[in-house]
């Protein structure tokens, strides 16, 4: 595990770098890339950086780590938000939108679930920022859905903060990932810092550690603590 503590001015680009080496790697071992992503200004400002690489992003697929219950084009759409980042370098095929219904969010999840089994069934990147209590995804701290033994994505219900349902990557499915990006960024993720460093702290109660448990991560920060 890596961690690496930068000032203001770097810590996008420096991510960016970091998921640019990463994409180059595992495509030296097979011939796509899959990539989670979460939404957020953190997300918009990495992406910003990660465009102006020379990536093959032929090869490159994005899915999502977690989606609000809107539709794709919806303001408040995670995968809105990559997709005005990136549309205008990676083929709009390769980004995975997750489409929901309404009247059957279990179908919609399970039609995530295969699509992302097209590509091989799991992440080769997951990239995620934390959430001022220790939350990644729609992962939360002593909360059902960090408790949820699904083996791919899950559907939150009541979760903490609004909106009260979305979907998102389950615990399993993310510990199934090669490498992880974790993202504190900024003074306002201070405790949940903390609470990621505190040894005797479990998952259960911050989730961000579980990206400390991959085979690989990087967890990047300009908070000092």
């Amino acid at each position: 595990m890596m961690k690496k503590i930068l000032d203001d001015e770097t810590i996008y680009e420096k991510t960016a770098s970091v998921i640019k080496k990463t994409i180059e790697t595992t495509l030296l071992k097979k011939n796509i890339a899959v990539i989670g992503l979460p939404g957020g200004r953190s997300i918009s400002m990495v992406l910003k950086f990660l465009k102006k690489y020379d990536i093959i992003w032929e090869q490159v697929h994005v899915f999502l780590v977690d989606e609000r219950l809107v539709k794709t084009d919806d303001i408040d759409s995670n995968f809105r938000l990559i997709k005005q980042a990136l549309s205008d370098v990676i083929p709009t095929i390769n980004l995975h939108p997750f489409i929901f219904d309404a009247h059957k969010l279990n179908l919609s999840i399970k039609q995530y679930e295969n699509e992302i089994k097209k590509y091989g069934g799991r992440y080769d990147i997951v990239v995620v920022s934390s959430g001022e209590d220790g939350h990644i995804a729609s992962l939360f701290p002593n909360h059902p859905s960090i408790f949820n033994n699904d083996e791919y994505y899950i559907l939150v219900e009541n979760a903490p903060k609004p909106p009260k349902q979305r979907m998102s990557i389950s615990k399993k499915f993310l510990l199934k990932s090669d490498t992880g990006v974790l993202l504190f960024i900024d003074e306002i993720k201070k405790e949940a810092y903390k609470r990621f460093l505190d040894q005797k702290l479990s998952f259960t109660s911050c989730p961000a550690k579980l990206v400390s448990m991959l085979p690989r991560s990087f967890i990047l920060t300009n908070i000092k603590i």
